[in-house]
This record gives structure tokens, sequence and C-alpha cells, in this order.
């Protein structure tokens, strides 16, 4: 990585080398925008997942819903049942939207949760119907953001800092196993990128890319476009978000500021070409950001 870090800084970036590093920074610092926004009417209208947002179960049952989700999907492309799968992703990402315009809309016009649900549910469908009709780049980014800002709320709003510290630890090692041991989590990425599912960032190297005409088993289609996966961006922003909710605004923008520094350093290693475990640097960054910045807040 050092090697790789002074080769960009000795000479002139290239855009397809800039282009990750902008990329991840720039969805971060949207997800996690999104997700302290609507996090004041989760909070406001007692919407949060978990009743004891301390409790150290918490973090145990969304692992469990992690590498339930993980195994299914897996088993699933082994049958090569995709259809079981896409109604499965859209049905997540139905429910997912509509608790995102709910805390859109019933931020802007001060609604309860009645109008609120009442008024998501047209552009909570108009967007599921661009998905399943129009799946393109820029569509799927457009939900990627709204998803990951609206789980990074739920689950930022209704955990405290320290079960997610403990959460994104573990989920840490994880990936770093799933990408270098395993390579599971490789094989998931090549089958979302295949089916064109909404659990994805795309960020291409040309404004011409098209993902229709994409195909992962080329291997000159992996220089037309960068692919995130949004878990990338949401774990790390449940901790700003759960700052934010639990903590104050010093030790979130202290998470934020993490973040965008693990991004970078992401972006550097993405930009080499090769797959590599974005929550080990994400996450690192997140939580020791929001630890010294907690620091400081002492002092």
């Amino acid at each position: 990585m050092k090697k790789e870090i002074e080769g960009l800084v000795g000479k002139k970036m290239k855009p397809k080398k800039i282009t990750p590093i902008a990329g991840m920074s720039f969805l971060l610092i949207l997800t996690q925008l999104l997700g302290i926004y609507m996090s004041s009417f989760f909070v406001r209208e007692g919407l949060q997942a978990f009743p004891d947002p301390e409790s150290m179960f918490n973090p145990l049952y969304i692992l469990v819903l992690i590498l339930g989700f993980t195994a299914f999907f897996l088993f699933m492309g082994k049958l090569d049942i995709e259809w079981i799968i896409e109604i499965f992703i859209g049905f997540a990402i139905f429910l997912t939207l509509i608790y995102v315009f709910m805390a859109i809309i019933g931020n802007i016009f001060s609604f309860g949760l009645l109008d609120s649900l009442i008024s998501a549910l047209a552009p909570t469908l108009i967007l599921l119907f661009l998905i399943l009709f129009y799946r393109e780049w820029y569509i799927i980014n457009i939900v990627g953001i709204l998803a990951s800002g609206g789980i990074a709320a739920i689950f930022g709003s209704s955990l405290g800092t320290l079960p997610v510290i403990i959460f994104l630890v573990i989920l840490a090692v994880y990936d770093a196993v799933a990408v270098y041991k395993t390579k599971h989590m490789i094989e998931l990425a090549d089958s979302a990128m295949k089916m064109r599912l909404p659990v994805m960032f795309v960020i291409p190297h040309s404004k011409k890319f098209s993902l229709k005409d994409f195909k992962p088993s080329d291997k000159e289609g992996e220089k037309k476009a960068w692919f995130l996966g949004l878990g990338d961006a949401v774990m790390p922003s449940i901790l700003t978000v759960s700052a934010f909710v639990f903590s104050g605004t010093i030790p979130a923008f202290g998470a934020f500021f993490g973040s965008i520094v693990g991004a970078i350093f992401l972006g550097i290693l993405a930009s080499t070409g090769k797959p590599h475990a974005g929550l080990p640097l994400l996450n690192g960054g997140t939580i020791s950001g929001y630890i010294l910045f907690s620091v400081l807040v002492l002092l």
C-alpha cells in the first residue's frame, strides 16, 4: 500500500485514479448527511429498531441477519435461481425506501407517521418501477444513496456508540476474511453486478458507460467503472449517526472526518484495479475519528 500511495502522490494522478477516491468520498458524505437528517424523524416518531440502544446483543442480531442473507444469496446463486434473489432484494428496497421517504417528507412538512407513510408511497413506487424496467447505473446510484442513508439512520438512531464500535470491528475482520481468504465476498459482488442489483454503487470512468452493456466476465469491463457495495457506505455511517444522536456534534464530526480519510486510502487501493476489503479502512478511520474527537471534547 505504501508503494501505491507514493506512486500516486509522486506524479500527476490520472482521472481513472482520482475517480475511486472522489467517488467513495462523495458517496460517504451524502450517505452520512442523509442519515443524520433522517435520524431526527426516527427518534421523534420512536421508530428505532431496538428498545435498548446500549444492549450488546443488538449487534449480534444484525450480524446473524447479515450472515444469513449472505448464505441465502450464495445458495440461490449456486442453484442459479436469480429471480428469487431479485424478488427478495426488491422487497427489501421497497421497505427501505418507504422509511426513507417517510423521514424526508416527514421532516420537510412536519408530518406524523400516517401522513408521511401515505406521502412516501408515490416516490417509492416510481423508483421501484425504474429499478425494475430501467436499471441504469445512475438509477441504481440514486436508490443506493437513499437506501444507504435510510439504513444508516435507522440503525444509527437505534444503537449506542459502544455497540456500534464493537459491531464495526467484527465486520471489518469479517470483510477482510471474506475478501482475502474465502473470497465469497468477491463472488457476491460478481453476482450483484451480473444481475445489476441495487446493492452497489457504480462509478463509471466515462460518461458513455452503460450498465446494460457491462459484463463482469469481460476483463476490459473492469476498467470502465468502479463498483462499491452499499455496505461500505452504510457501516461507517451508522457510527456517525449514532454519535450524532447519542454523543453530540463534535464526536459525530470526528467519525465523519475519519470515514473520509478511510475512503481516501480505500480509493487509492481501489485505483489499482484489484479487489480490496473496504471495511477495515472505512470502519477503522471512522472509529479512530470518533475516539479522537471524543477525547478532545473531554480535554
